[in-house]
């Protein structure tokens, strides 16, 4: 179970929330938490959490399919990695940067922190996306119930997690065009990047498309776990 960050008053969850907010936020979006200038959210163990009630029936036509999706609006660049949490059903699942101020980058990670999948470029530029360099990632089948992290990041800061050999399969998006990377065999537990740093201020918007695990509610998902090192390929292989 990964609750509310325990060490916060209630006032001041909602204080934070409010501060970090636009005023003008659609109402079916979620705010990034972490402010400008700030490294709230860079790695697993502050990943702001998606609770279940952020999930709706998809009606934007920028997102691919009718499921159930949270959309996040934050902002990166830079050095910048920011983290969210989920609870998820196994199934079918797809995550898009639309509108980014900056090239894009994506990695999906289990709940110990191995990596499972990531997306540079997705081409050509799927609905919503100004161009391929905004990533998609997916389909990607979650093989189990339980938490996931889904990581946004500038493109050539990449998740620094080994594997070894072959063990990776190209990713499909629901439209039949290139959607990433899965991998078996990752480092286990390396959610690391090359670099981390505090935010830019380059707004991206992330759709989060998945069956969500019922009941899981909270602001941040609270879990340690370890780092490590990792290779990297080209951009649009």
């Amino acid at each position: 179970m990964h609750p509310f960050h325990r060490s916060a008053a209630p006032w001041a969850a909602a204080l934070w929330l409010a501060l970090a907010v636009p005023a003008t936020l659609h109402a079916d979006f979620v705010g990034e938490l972490e402010l400008n200038g700030t490294q709230i959210n860079n790695s697993t163990a502050t990943a702001q959490f998606l609770a279940s009630s952020a999930f709706t029936t998809n009606n934007n036509p920028n997102v691919f399919g009718s499921g159930l999706t949270a959309s996040v609006l934050g902002f990166g660049g830079g050095n910048d990695v920011d983290f969210y949490a989920f609870q998820a059903s196994a199934g079918s699942a797809t995550f898009d940067i639309d509108g980014g101020g900056f090239d894009s980058y994506l990695a999906l990670f289990g709940a110990d922190g191995t990596l499972l999948g990531d997306s540079d470029d997705s081409f050509p530029g799927d609905p919503g996306s100004s161009s391929q360099f905004d990533a998609f990632l997916g389909t990607y089948t979650l093989p189990t119930t339980g938490l996931y992290f889904i990581a946004v990041a500038r493109s050539g800061n990449f998740a620094n997690a080994t594997f070894s050999g072959s063990s990776f399969f190209q990713l499909v998006r629901p439209d039949g065009a290139f959607g990433g990377f899965g991998f078996v065999g990752a480092t286990a537990g390396d959610s690391s990047f090359l670099n981390s740093g505090s935010q830019t201020g380059l707004a991206y918007t992330l759709h989060v498309s998945v069956v969500p695990a019922p009941g899981v509610l909270g602001l941040a998902a609270i879990v340690g776990l370890g780092t490590g090192r990792r290779r990297r390929r080209g951009r649009s292989s």
